[in-house]
């Protein structure tokens, strides 16, 4: 089913998105439209007050201003089917796939090495972002990543045999505590993403200017610990609209690095890490799960 070519999906969605459309119009269409209308209307009179009062304009907003419901769908679609197609090693996919910045990550597992000490590699769900865990397997023979239940059994099972790897440990939240033991005896990776969680307590944050709640407690705690923490993402370039989906490359890209106790000294780890993906969604809002039920509910 993964290899049929792309405009048996592009006419997939054509036929299918009018009757989600309708389904959804006052549940997840109608979230998506709703959380876009304040993001841009945030976007607008922030950048109205940095023309008044010298503040910082929020670089690299414009395509959310011209951002719809319909993109957001069409480019969550294209994701799922990038992650899929680069989990099952389709080489039409992974030659796509380009690593940015990987100085970074790689600096950081030097760095915590000499102090005998894992690192985080955490992200959004944003792009085909279920590339990225696998992708950290590049970096350490041990990648203990942390996944929360989705769907049912069967489609549970058959998500966790895509995303196998022999460097690769899956863990379910209620883990946690066996999570920490192995990553701190292995020195390896925590790989996790940390905009979405259920049945768990989170960090309050603003985005956009509104409340909202990212899961940020546990690289929080390992980084108290003694853990370093790089933040990274994953989007579909599409610098010229032109090109056929396939040849759009596929960009992981890593973006900064916290040192362990990053917190001693009064800074705000998790602030800081929102600030970040703040901007990573306003550069790529159709790449970004808007349409997720508890976003912008504060859970903490």
């Amino acid at each position: 089913m993964l290899r049929l070519p792309d405009f048996f999906y592009s006419f997939l969605f054509t036929i299918a998105f009018p009757v989600y459309k309708a389904l959804h119009t006052k549940r997840a269409y109608g979230r998506v439209e709703k959380h876009l209308d304040k993001a841009r209307e945030y976007i607008e009179t922030r950048d109205k007050g940095a023309t008044l009062n010298g503040t910082p304009r929020l670089n690299g907003a414009e395509p959310l201003q011209k951002m719809t419901a319909r993109d957001v769908f069409h480019g969550i679609f294209w994701d799922a089917l990038d992650s899929y197609r680069g989990l099952a090693r389709i080489r039409s996919t992974t030659d796509r796939i380009v690593y940015e910045n990987e100085e970074i990550i790689r600096d950081a597992v030097a760095e915590c090495a000499k102090i005998g000490m894992p690192i985080a590699g955490i992200s959004i769900h944003q792009g085909a972002f279920e590339l990225m865990h696998r992708a950290l397997c590049r970096y350490s023979d041990h990648v203990h990543l942390i996944t929360d239940s989705v769907g049912d059994t069967a489609f549970r099972d058959v998500l966790k045999e895509l995303r196998s790897d022999p460097h690769l440990t899956e863990y379910h939240p209620e883990e946690t505590g066996k999570l920490i033991r192995e990553l701190f005896r292995t020195k390896g990776i925590l790989a996790m993403v940390f905009d979405q969680g259920k049945n768990t307590k989170g960090n309050t944050v603003t985005l956009f200017g509104r409340p909202t709640t990212m899961y940020l407690r546990l690289p929080q705690k390992i980084n108290s610990m003694g853990a370093g923490i790089v933040i990274f993402r994953t989007f579909i370039e599409e610098s010229d609209k032109r090109k056929p989906h396939r040849k759009q490359r596929i960009v992981i890209r890593f973006e900064k690095y916290f040192p362990p106790h990053y917190e001693a000294e009064g800074r705000d780890l998790t602030a800081d890490i929102a600030s970040e993906v703040e901007k990573w969604i306003a550069e790529h809002p159709d790449q970004w799960s808007w349409n997720y039920h508890g976003n912008f509910i504060t859970r903490s």
